[in-house]
């Protein structure tokens, strides 16, 4: 249950600290008080976007901080969330002047995400125009896999059917790659042909750019091989200077040290020489060759440019590339046959998954049936008839392979039509009152708050209405905002917002009312404004009933 909710700064609430109690408590206040904004704080608490901001410029930060009694049920919740489980949990939020908040469980800050994941678990708020889900197939899905606890074989449908969407996917693709024309296919042939025969080899052009610079330079090339080897080589060349050297320095301990760096300077210059030899050995001026080397590095480039490529490593990934259309399309019609089979095969699984959650669904129909009929006609509703009918389509989608139609009828001898066809405001509220009566002996959810559940309802049926709430709060935790006397006679609890100048500033504040306030407020809820003693005697008997 929720225990207190504190707000400062938030809209028309600078300062506001709300004690709840379990059991039936309702929430009243003259219209424009600020009973909504006490719920849409409640809802920024729990996740909800930043809406309103207080109208003083000055402020610093909103704040709306909340105290739940959680029950041990919701330790994996924490666990799943490295969150510390307290009894007594405590949420808050704050938003800045220019938005952007941050959200806190028990003193550890969590994404929106968790906070909004918490919410659901403990709390279900209905707003004014919530009703209108009635008349949305996505929520009336949702309403019968809650009641009938098919959640399971929903989650088993969707995942055979994204299996079933995935194939389609592929199968498109498929489709896509391999519907080329006989002339696009030529074309592609021609490609493959044309770099395939150039025997293309990773790194080959740069290897032919060095052997072509080796041989348009042999000349020069061999002119410095040979002054190299004479300098190396000859009798007072350099490796017989430094041998000569190397022999007078290891006669001393004290030169070991640089005795050894001469001896592998020494090594160094002996591979250099042996390089020099090597490359002189390989110089031929071959014409013929270099022409040869020329013209294979004219090929390369063609090819590098009419491709728009730059490297040769790009060019055979493209040549790849071309083989695996080209294969594509000459399997085209054999792939295309394979994937539809897995498709026929995928669909038959799919078909029998929706016809055991469609089993489930039916299965709790009746029951539904004749829990709502019979709530509704202790609501008044004597002559009330409630349907739900599926119609199997052609196709899957996220909730089945049905449509959906909550029927309704009001009076007697009026057939069965879709609820928004035919249902009036104050129809709507009883009629949604029930289905949260029913749901809520199912929900794990234990606090409901409804914000004017009963618009449309007055007298007789308001009292109905009230004394079902108060069923409810049996078992949950039931916060009503309510304008009827006879729904507020029925709470266990009166809050009363009220909205006053301070500082020549509007604010609004809570406040609990004792038995005497209780009944003067129900007095001006039956009476208006002026209070007279025949409504004071009547919110008297309406709180002792």
């Amino acid at each position: 249950m929720i225990k207190s909710l504190h707000i400062q700064n938030y809209a028309l609430l600078k300062n506001v600290f709300i004690n709840f109690s379990d059991g039936f408590t309702v929430v009243s206040g003259e219209t424009g008080a600020g009973k909504s904004i006490i719920l849409d704080a409640l809802s920024l608490l729990l996740g909800k976007r930043v809406g309103r901001f207080s109208a003083d410029g000055n402020r610093y930060k909103s704040t709306v901080e909340a105290i739940f009694s959680i029950d041990s049920s919701e330790k994996q919740f924490f666990s799943d969330n490295n969150l510390d489980f307290e009894e007594e949990t405590i949420v808050r939020r704050e938003i800045n002047a220019i938005g952007k908040s941050r959200a806190f469980i028990n003193d550890t800050p969590v994404l929106l995400q968790v906070l909004t994941t918490f919410g659901k678990q403990i709390i279900e708020i209905h707003s004014q125009h919530q009703s209108v889900l009635l008349k949305d197939e996505e929520a009336q899905f949702l309403l019968i896999d809650q009641l009938a606890k098919s959640e399971k074989e929903l989650t088993n449908y969707q995942n055979e059917l994204k299996q079933y969407t995935a194939l389609v996917s592929k199968l498109n693709v498929i489709k896509k790659a391999g519907n080329l024309s006989s002339s696009e296919l030529d074309f592609l042939q021609f490609q493959f042909e044309e770099l395939n025969t150039a025997n293309l080899i990773e790194n080959e052009k740069e290897d032919i750019e060095n052997n072509i610079s080796l041989l348009e330079n042999i000349d020069g090339i061999s002119n410095a091989i040979a002054e190299g080897e004479h300098y190396l080589n000859n009798e007072q060349g350099v490796l017989t200077s430094l041998s000569v050297v190397k022999r007078k320095l290891i006669e001393f301990d004290t030169f070991n040290e640089l005795s050894a760096r001469l001896e592998a300077v020494l090594i160094e210059l002996n591979d250099i020489n042996a390089e020099l030899s090597a490359i002189n050995n390989k110089l031929n001026a071959d014409p013929e060759q270099l022409l040869k080397l020329n013209n294979r590095l004219d090929v390369l480039n063609n090819l590098l440019l009419k491709h728009r490529k730059q490297f040769i490593e790009e060019l055979i990934d493209l040549k790849h590339e071309i083989e695996q259309k080209i294969h594509l399309s000459s399997s085209f019609e054999m792939q295309v046959i394979a994937k539809q089979k897995e498709i026929e095969k995928q669909i038959l699984v799919l078909k029998a998954a929706a016809e055991v959650l469609n089993a489930k669904r039916n299965k709790v129909l009746p029951i539904i049936k004749q829990q709502l009929q019979g709530h509704l006609h202790q609501l008044g509703m004597p002559y009330a008839k409630f349907e739900i009918v599926f119609a199997e389509i052609d196709q899957f989608h996220q909730n089945g392979n049905t449509n959906i139609s909550f029927l309704f009828s009001a009076n007697k001898g009026i057939p069965l039509q879709k609820v928004d066809k035919v249902a009036s405001g104050g129809e709507l509220s009883r009629l949604m009152l029930v289905i949260k009566y029913i749901t809520a002996q199912l929900s794990k959810v234990n606090i409901l708050i409804f914000d004017e559940i009963d618009i449309g309802v007055s007298g007789e049926i308001a009292s109905l209405m009230g004394d079902m709430m108060l069923k409810i709060s049996k078992e949950n935790q039931l916060i009503a905002i309510s304008h009827l006397p006879q729904i507020a006679s029925k709470a266990n609890n009166h809050l009363k917002v009220v909205k006053k100048v301070v500082d020549n500033k509007t604010i609004s504040d809570v406040v609990a009312l004792n038995k005497q306030q209780r009944i003067e407020e129900i007095a001006k809820l039956l009476s208006g404004k002026k209070l007279t003693k025949a409504a004071f005697d009547n919110a008297e008997e309406l709180l002792n009933q």
